[in-house]
């Protein structure tokens, strides 16, 4: 880790940051959460004096099968902190320049002009039409986050693989021509929790069909504690995280690209905008995945 120095709210102060760029205790790859501590197995009472004397013979306990279950796992499985969920939206270097300009990520809807579009025509133009359930939003209203760096389709863009979701040219370029800006689930939500429909969680394409979909703050959260639990995570390969309109570049707290070269070119655009957004070299999220499916 190397120190940096960090503006607060109080001043200024030094701070680490480990390999992915995340400031000292927040990533999950370095900083894994600990494991709950097993409760020590209860001992056997001793006998009582009226079962040893037989006398009136003790009151017996209660069966296992009223203290399993749905409680007992929800003392070994802390609720999820949304600050340290962290979200991904992958896009093409090109397409940086026009997201600078803007100040903002923007939703499809809202203005996005992406100069190399990785998405499908066919793919786009569904989103534009599926509706966010709780809301009177299409999913094109949204900016999408992928909820794992190895997602099913960033995965199929890092391994060449088609995707209908993808332009045929996005599986044809080199992964490290992406950058991807990293964000979390507290800064994307800010203090609009009371508003429904400001992000959406789904446990899949949020444009497919029959899919788990969130978009209260309260639901939300319980959705991303099951896609993260269900399946030991399995299904954040699959998610999606989408936030209403726009996300503004000072909520990105990091932009990670594959190699130094992309990395200098995305200091010097960040450097003409006046932006100090943290960039970070970390090829593992440029490569395929070990296993995808």
């Amino acid at each position: 880790m190397r120190p940096r120095v960090r503006a607060g709210d109080e001043g200024f102060h030094l701070a680490d940051e480990c390999i992915h760029g995340f400031d000292d205790g927040l990533c999950a790859i370095c900083f894994p959460p600990k494991e709950p501590e097993a409760k020590p197995r209860a001992t056997a009472a001793p006998a009582s004096r009226a079962s040893q004397g037989g006398g009136r013979s003790a009151r017996p306990s209660k069966p296992a099968s009223r203290v399993a279950g749905t409680k007992a796992r929800s003392l070994v499985d802390p609720p999820l902190d949304p600050k340290t969920v962290r979200i991904y939206h992958v896009t093409h270097l090109e397409n940086l320049a026009s997201i600078l300009g803007e100040g903002a990520i923007l939703a499809d809807s809202a203005g996005a002009t992406p100069k190399v579009d990785i998405s499908a025509p066919d793919a786009r133009a569904f989103r534009r039409s599926a509706t966010v359930d709780g809301t009177e939003s299409v999913v094109a209203d949204y900016v999408p986050f992928l909820l794992s760096t190895d997602a099913h389709v960033w995965n199929a863009v890092r391994t060449g693989t088609p995707d209908p979701r993808l332009a045929p040219h996005a599986v044809e370029r080199p992964a490290a021509d992406h950058v991807i800006l990293v964000s979390s689930v507290t800064s994307a939500v800010g203090a609009r929790t009371e508003s429904p429909g400001t992000v959406v969680v789904s446990d899949s394409d949020a444009a497919a069909g029959g899919v788990a979909m969130a978009s209260s703050w309260p639901a939300v959260l319980r959705l991303l504690q099951r896609v993260h639990r269900d399946d030991e995570g399995a299904r954040l390969l699959s998610a999606e995280f989408l936030v209403r309109e726009n996300l503004p570049l000072e909520r990105v707290i990091l932009i990670a690209v594959g190699n130094e070269p992309v990395r200098d070119r995305v200091r010097a655009a960040l450097d003409a905008v006046g932006l100090r957004t943290r960039v970070a070299v970390y090829p593992p999220w440029f490569q395929a995945a070990a296993a995808s499916s």
